[in-house]
């Protein structure tokens, strides 16, 4: 499909052909490419002189003296030729116009794809199809604008670089060539993107997509901006198109995966991304032995449970605490008091929701800031308690359970040391995780020994490894 460059040659080829030449005679030959009325688009168009050659992201948009203006979009296949009055049009002749020069301009469509809509010139922004469309790349000048988009989105930063809605421009040729010069995978979640890397997307993209109207766009497949003429941008390809070639960077070979049904070429040593694993399960069942083993092995992990204990040594976390429970959340040496907070919680479930709509997006928040700063990693952990209730298993690519039977849960307390009143109410809740224990990709079970737990975990990392 012709991109941002190749339409942007076309309207330039265009202007340059036609520019104050006026419509003579229409003849449509497949009608329902026209989205408008048949009769109003010739009565509109018949005798109306072209005055302006607009582009909108891929929309082509001619304005005529009339004060109506004709929408184009080529799709697949689309392009406009130029014959002489008596020539017979070959190939797939969709819409003819007759001009006042004894030339004639051809829509032609093997697919049939392509559309046309006539519009008021004063409506043409608000047409459903462009006032949907995101700025175009030369129109951003803050990368926050990107970022602040991004930051709320778990999903591949490629699916969204070819979302019109955010950003216009970018097809699968170009969004490769972006990525590939902003070393960030395709693959990799746009939640995980520092504002660095989203000033270097938004950068590559003026500077590959202007680079690329220069040399007349890229001429690949059957696209080619006017008749005899070829775009040259194609030569200049640093990975669309180039699978198993070496990296131009590094020199390793270029993969090619699909990703969203597109073809998608990357280079996996310049353009790593780390695979997320969360980690969760029910208390006392050998999360903390998991994650201690993983951290021996080299791995980077990072635990919620430590977040939150970070948390409440700032003043103002205790601060909020005394906010939520009055100051006897405060133990003598002020300190927060977990014991309390367990029992007024028990007592007062709303206290709960309070503590957890505080601490919740302070986690999730510390957790994206840890993504971020390992992304060249090729595996990270991240251990939240109540991965499902929080809707925080969105976050990662695959997740790690850890079960167990009550008794060894009421085992694991006891070698812990603690002496809660409320054991069972906290083995009852941590429970609720066998409803999720099915969502999980990889279940472990401490119910063996040691050497039997540390086996299930190395038979997961190998599995992780080489997925």
């Amino acid at each position: 499909m012709p991109e941002l460059p190749e339409v942007e040659t076309v309207r330039r080829s265009l202007e340059k052909l036609y520019l104050n030449r006026t419509i003579i005679k229409i003849d449509i030959l497949l009608e329902r490419m026209i989205l408008s009325s048949i009769d109003e688009f010739k009565e509109k168009l018949i005798n109306a002189k072209f005055i302006s050659f607009n582009r909108r992201g891929k929309y082509l948009i001619f304005h005529f003296d009339n004060g109506y203006s004709l929408v184009s979009h080529l799709r697949m296949e689309g392009k406009y030729l130029l014959l002489n009055k008596d020539e017979i049009p070959l190939g797939h002749p969709r819409v003819i116009f007759y001009l006042d020069n004894d030339m004639k301009m051809v829509y032609d469509d093997s697919r049939s794809f392509g559309i046309m809509i006539l519009v008021k010139t004063s409506e043409v922004d608000s047409l459903k199809e462009i006032s949907k469309l995101g700025p175009e790349p030369f129109s951003i000048d803050d990368p926050s604008y990107l970022y602040n988009i991004y930051k709320k989105k778990n999903k591949e930063i490629k699916a969204l670089l070819l979302d019109q809605e955010i950003m216009v421009g970018l097809g699968n040729i170009y969004c490769d060539e972006v990525l590939f010069k902003s070393q960030i995978n395709p693959y990799r979640k746009a939640n995980t993107l520092t504002l660095g890397e989203c000033s270097s997307i938004l950068n590559n993209s003026k500077e590959t997509l202007l680079h690329a109207i220069e040399l007349g766009g890229s001429t690949v497949s059957s696209y080619h901006p006017e008749r005899g003429v070829d775009g040259k941008f194609q030569n200049e390809l640093l990975c669309y198109g180039k699978s198993l070639t070496p990296c131009p960077r590094c020199g390793s070979k270029l993969l090619k995966d699909r990703l969203n049904g597109r073809g998608t070429t990357y280079c996996p040593n310049c353009q790593k991304v780390a695979k997320r694993i969360g980690i969760t399960g029910k208390i006392a069942s050998g999360k903390s032995t998991l994650i201690t083993y993983l951290k021996k092995k080299g791995y980077k992990v990072f635990s919620s449970d430590e977040e939150v204990k970070r948390l409440y040594s700032l003043k103002e976390t205790k601060l909020k605490l005394i906010e939520i429970f009055s100051s006897l959340v405060l133990n003598d040496n002020l300190t927060i008091s977990k014991t309390y907070i367990k029992n007024a919680i028990i007592e007062d479930p709303s206290k709960k929701k309070l503590l957890e709509e505080y601490f919740h997006p302070l986690v999730k928040k510390a957790i994206l800031e840890f993504i971020r700063n390992n992304k060249e990693e090729s595996l990270i952990f991240i251990e939240v308690p109540l991965m499902f209730e929080t809707k925080f298993n969105l976050l990662f690519d695959y997740i790690i359970g850890v079960t167990c039977s009550y008794s060894t849960q009421l085992s694991h307390l006891k070698e812990r040391g603690s002496t809660s009143i409320n054991k069972d109410m906290m083995i009852s809740v941590s429970n609720a995780f066998d409803k999720y224990a099915s969502k999980c990709d990889y279940l472990i079970n401490s119910e063996g020994t040691l050497e039997e737990f540390y086996s299930q975990i190395d038979l997961t990392l190998n599995s992780l490894i080489h997925i």
